[in-house]
C-alpha cells in the first residue's frame, strides 16, 4: 500500500513469461505497468514504496560468465508513473558482465527523507572473477543511496565477512551477520550475529550458529523503541520469540511461545515497519497480536465477510486509517481488499485467481496419520468437491525444501489435479521445519529414510481409509518434492503407480560436487553429510528399482537445482530400461515461472497419471 493509501503495487503474470509490477490507482480505477520481464530479462521478486512517487524494486538476472551460469540481483528505482529508471548500487549496467552477484537491498527507508534510503550494497572488484579469494578492497558495505540519482555516501564501510546488515529502523545501521573464510577460499559453516548500542561503533556478538542447519537463534529486528530485538530462540524444543535488551546485563522476556509449533517471524506494517504480531503456522496462518485495534480489526472483518474466511492485515497507510487486507478461504484463491478506519468500509481491490470465480475448488482439511514408530504425521488433504466419492484415484505431493512445510489454503498444483478427480494429500514428513527441533531431526536428506517411511505411509493411509483406490496411487513433487518421489518409489517399488517428479534432485553426492566452485561448498557438504545414506539415498543411483513410469520436467536454467541432475536420471533410467520422459524448457529457472510451460507441465502430466492409472 502506498503511503497515503490511495494506489497499491502488485505483481501479476506478464502475457505467458514472468511476471509484471503493476501500480493500481484505487480511487480512479487504473492500473499502470512499471516493469515486467520474460526469460530473457530481469525477474523482479520484491517491490516496496519508498514515497508517493518513487518505487523500488529488487530484481534477479542470469548470466553465462564463462564456464558458470551465474544469478545477478539488482535494485532498480522506479518512478511510480513510469516516467523514469535508475538502478541503485555499485553497477548501474544491467547487461554488462559483472562480479558483482548480489548488488545492493534496502535495509531503512528513510520515511521522513524523501530522497534517500540506507542500502547493503557489495562493493565487488573484478579481480576477483574465477576466484574463491575475495579481495581485501571488496565486500558488503552500507551506504545512503539517493533514490532518484543513484549517489551513495559510505556509511559502513565494506567487510568481506559481512552477510548482512540491518538498521533500527531510526536510520543507525546496529546489526551484522559475519561469516567466516577459509584460507581455501570456501565459507566456514558457521554464521555469527553482532549488536551495538544506539551510540556506540564497537561490535558484540550476540550468537553463533551452523549455516548448514536450522538455526536455533534467529534475529527478527528492532522493537519501535530501539533498545530492544526482537529474537526466537528454543523454548522445549520449538522456536519461541522472545525480545532481548540490546545492552549487556538484562535477560531477555518471552513474548509469545506455542508448544505445538515454532514461531515464524514478525509481522510490519506501515511507516516505520512497527511490529503489529507474531506470526505461526498451527494449520493455516495465525497471528499473536500485539496492537489489540488490530486484533479486534481482523476478527470483525472476518466475521463481515461472506464464508468467514481468514482475514490478514497485511500494511496499512502512513497515517493508520487504511489497511491493505487479504481474505482467503481454506481452499479459496482469496481477495484483497481496502479497509478505510475513518468511514469503516471494506473496498474489494483484486481477487486472486479471478478465473477460477466460477469452478468449484477443492475441499481441503487438515489430517493426522500414525506411523509404526508412534509417530503422528500432519498433513492436508484436499478432496474434489459435491459428495464424498470412496476409493478416488490419488496423488502424495510432498512439499520442496525440504527446510520448509506445507499449510492449509489454495495450492494451484494440488487444486489442478483435484479438478481431474484426484484426492491430494501433502504430508509434512519428518525433516519438515515448524514442528521443532526433534521432528526436523538431521533435515531431509541426511534422515531421508525417515522422510521417504512418513511419506509412504500416508500413502498407505488413504487406502486403509478407503479414501484411495490402492490401484491408482500417483506421486507427485517439486524440486526435493521431486527428490522425494522418485526415492519413495525406490523403497516401495510396488505402491506407486506413476511419478512426477519437476525440478528434483537426484543424486546426493552430485549435489556437493555441484557446489566445489562456490564459496558455500563446505555448507552444501555438511548439509548433505557423508557416509552410505549418501549413495542408498540417491534416486540415480538406484534407478534399476523404480517399477512404475517417470516424467520429469526441468528448466536449463535452474540456479536451485541444476539441471544436471534431471539428465543424470534420464541417463539412468535409459540404461536400467524403464519407461520415462524427460522435458526440458529452455531458458526458464526452477519455478517454470512461464503461463505456457506450467499449462504444458499440467497437460503432460494428467496424460501421463491417466495413461499410467486408466479409469476402471
Amino acid at each position: 500500500m502506498s503511503p497515503s493509501g490511495d494506489r497499491i503495487l502488485y505483481f501479476t503474470p506478464a502475457g505467458t513469461q514472468g511476471l509484471a509490477v503493476v501500480v493500481a490507482d484505487i480511487a480512479a480505477g487504473t492500473t499502470k505497468i512499471l516493469l515486467s520481464s520474460d526469460k530473457a530479462t530481469v525477474v523482479p521478486y520484491h517491490c516496496g514504496w519508498k514515497s508517493e512517487s518513487r518505487i523500488i524494486c529488487r530484481v534477479y538476472f542470469i548470466r553465462d560468465v564463462g564456464s558458470e551460469r551465474l544469478t545477478f540481483l539488482r535494485a532498480l528505482s522506479i518512478a511510480a508513473d513510469g516516467s523514469s529508471r535508475i538502478t541503485l548500487g555499485q553497477r548501474p549496467d544491467l547487461e554488462a558482465v559483472e562480479i558483482d552477484q548480489q548488488g545492493a537491498s534496502v535495509i531503512d527507508w528513510l520515511p521522513d527523507d524523501p530522497d534517500h534510503v540506507l542500502m547493503q550494497v557489495n562493493i565487488a572488484e573484478k579481480s576477483t572473477l574465477g576466484s574463491n579469494v575475495r579481495s581485501s578492497g571488496s565486500g558488503l558495505s552500507v551506504q545512503k543511496v539517493d533514490v532518484n540519482t543513484g549517489r551513495m555516501v559510505p556509511v559502513e564501510r565494506a567487510n568481506p565477512q559481512a552477510l548482512a546488515y540491518d538498521s533500527d529502523n531510526q536510520g543507525r545501521v546496529r546489526y551484522m551477520e559475519l561469516g567466516d573464510t577459509s584460507n581455501t577460499g570456501y565459507s566456514r559453516d558457521s554464521i555469527s550475529f553482532m549488536i551495538r548500542g544506539k551510540t556506540s561503533k564497537d561490535w558484540r556478538k550476540l550468537a553463533t550458529s551452523a549455516l548448514s542447519g536450522t538455526s536455533g537463534w534467529q534475529y527478527l529486528g528492532f522493537d519501535e523503541s530501539a533498545d530492544s530485538i526482537f529474537v526466537i530462540r528454543n523454548k522445549d524444543g520449538h522456536g519461541a520469540l522472545y525480545r532481548d535488551p540490546v545492552e549487556p546485563g538484562s535477560s531477555g522476556t518471552l513474548v509469545f511461545a506455542d508448544p505445538r509449533v515454532d514461531i515464524d517471524g514478525l509481522l510490519r506494517i506501515g511507516k516505520y515497519l512497527r511490529p503489529v504480531a507474531a506470526t505461526y503456522t498451527v494449520e493455516g496462518n495465525e497471528y499473536h497480536f500485539f496492537d489489540p485495534l488490530l486484533e479486534r480489526r481482523t476478527k470483525a472483518l472476518s466475521a463481515a465477510l461472506p464464508g468467514k474466511p481468514p482475514v490478514a492485515i497485511l500494511d496499512e497507510s502512513w497515517d493508520g486509517t487504511r489497511d491493505l487486507v487479504f481474505a482467503g478461504g481454506v481452499s479459496d484463491p482469496g481477495q484483497y481488499y481496502r479497509y478505510d478506519a475513518t468511514a469503516k468500509a471494506l473496498s474489494p481491490l483484486l481477487p486472486v485467481r479471478p478465473e477460477l470465480a466460477n469452478l468449484p475448488v477443492g475441499v481441503q482439511s487438515a489430517v493426522r496419520y500414525p506411523t509404526g514408530d508412534g509417530a503422528e504425521v500432519p498433513g492436508f488433504l484436499t478432496v474434489p468437491a459435491g459428495p464424498a466419492v470412496p476409493r478416488r484415484p490419488a496423488i502424495i505431493m510432498p512439499h520442496g525444501g525440504p527446510a520448509a512445510r506445507d499449510q492449509i489454503g489454495f495450492d494451484w498444483l494440488a487444486q489442478y489435479f483435484v479438478q481431474l478427480g484426484y484426492v491430494v494429500l501433502q504430508p509434512n514428513f519428518r525433516g519438515s521445519t515448524g514442528y521443532g527441533e526433534e521432528w526436523y531431526g538431521k533435515n531431509g536428506f541426511k534422515s531421508w529414510e525417515t522422510a521417504m517411511a512418513d511419506i509412504n505411509t500416508g500413502a498407505r493411509w488413504l487406502v486403509a481409509q478407503g479414501i484411495a483406490d490402492p490401484a491408482r496411487v500417483a506421486i507427485v513433487g517439486w524440486s526435493y518434492g521431486g527428490y522425494a518421489a522418485l526415492q519413495a518409489s525406490i523403497v516401495d517399488p510396488g505402491l506407486y503407480k506413476a511419478i512426477v517428479a519437476i525440478a528434483p534432485v537426484t543424486d546426493l553426492a552430485l549435489l556437493k560436487r555441484g557446489a566445489l566452485r562456490f564459496t558455500n561448498y563446505k555448507i552444501i557438504a555438511n548439509y548433505v553429510g557423508e557416509g552410505p545414506h549418501v549413495m542408498a539415498g540417491s534416486p540415480a543411483q538406484n534407478a534399476e528399482r523404480i517399477a512404475v513410469p517417470v516424467l520429469m520436467f526441468h528448466g536449463d536454467r535452474d540456479q536451485n537445482v541444476d539441471i544436471a541432475q534431471a539428465r543424470l536420471m534420464d541417463d539412468a533410467l535409459n540404461r536400467a530400461g524403464k519407461r520415462h520422459e524427460l522435458i526440458v524448457y529452455p531458458g526458464l529457472a526452477h519455478d517454470l515461472d512461464d503461463s505456457a510451460a506450467r499449462t504444458d507441465m499440467l497437460a503432460r502430466s494428467a496424460r501421463w497419471l491417466a495413461e499410467a492409472m486408466p479409469p476402471k
